[in-house]
């Protein structure tokens, strides 16, 4: 007979609602992820998924993903979610190994402090999108692992390498062994975008929402500018990774 969580004082519930909380999520090395698609993303990934749980209705539709799973009371589960209008799924998921081996010839976003996790997801989404070889953040991002980050990213979260905490030392090696460092900046020595020359090893950083790229790596980069022709004073820095990815992929010859 099935089991069906029917109170908030279940353990099970009481854990996975407690991996809202990014300190919780770090001590546990896990993290969420909701709904169907972005579930059955996880699974077809091979992520190390530890428990699912579903609501009644969903199981009732659906039935079981996998053999760890448990089953919550419809009225109950929206509290185990981020989501203001959950699918009824949402599976917890060990992270990932942080080791990233650097492909000598590759084409790399570096994330200096992007804080908003709607904007970072975005990010994810498009070096996938773009047939990068990795995401790389700074110290100062925001959680990779927060609920929003990994909705955003539309399943791109278990397609491309992600680094946290990679360093700026760590991001001047790069330099220092034949990568082009390339920023967008309003410095009077930059350049269009577009003559830029993109076909070497590269990575294109971008920085925080607010304050732009941080000095200590504008020194190390060449500087080029997105043009705006209107009157918009700026643009998101996920447009703007978009834009700059593409233009790199453009230049060395589309999609490998």
């Amino acid at each position: 007979m099935l089991d069906i969580i029917a109170t908030t004082q279940n353990k099970k519930y009481k854990y996975i609602k407690s991996l809202k909380q990014k300190k919780v999520r770090d001590e546990n090395c896990v993290y969420t992820v909701e709904g169907r698609k972005s579930v059955c993303d996880a699974i077809s990934a091979d992520s190390d998924i530890c428990l699912v749980a579903m609501s009644e209705s969903y199981y009732g539709e659906y039935g079981a993903v996998q053999s760890d799973f448990v089953v919550v009371k419809d009225e109950l589960f929206s509290g185990l979610c981020d989501t203001k209008t959950p699918q009824g799924i949402i599976a917890v998921i060990k992270k990932r190994d942080n080791v990233i081996k650097i492909n000598p010839n590759g084409l790399y976003i570096y994330c200096d402090n992007v804080s908003d996790p709607g904007n970072l997801g975005t990010i994810i989404r498009t070096a996938d999108a773009a047939g990068f070889d990795g995401v790389l953040l700074s110290k100062g991002c925001c959680d990779v692992y927060s609920p929003k980050t990994v909705r955003s990213s539309m399943g791109s979260f278990f397609n491309i390498t992600i680094s946290s905490d990679f360093s700026y030392e760590r991001l001047f090696e790069l330099k220092n062994n034949n990568y082009n460092l390339v920023c967008g900046t309003l410095t009077d020595d930059a350049k269009d975008y577009t003559e830029n020359d993109f076909t070497k090893p590269t990575v294109i950083v971008v920085g925080n929402e607010a304050n732009g790229v941080s000095d200590d790596i504008l020194r190390e980069c060449h500087h080029i500018i997105i043009p705006i022709y209107g009157k918009a004073e700026s643009l998101n820095v996920a447009v703007a990774t978009a834009i700059l990815a593409y233009e790199a992929r453009r230049q060395q010859g589309g999609l490998r």
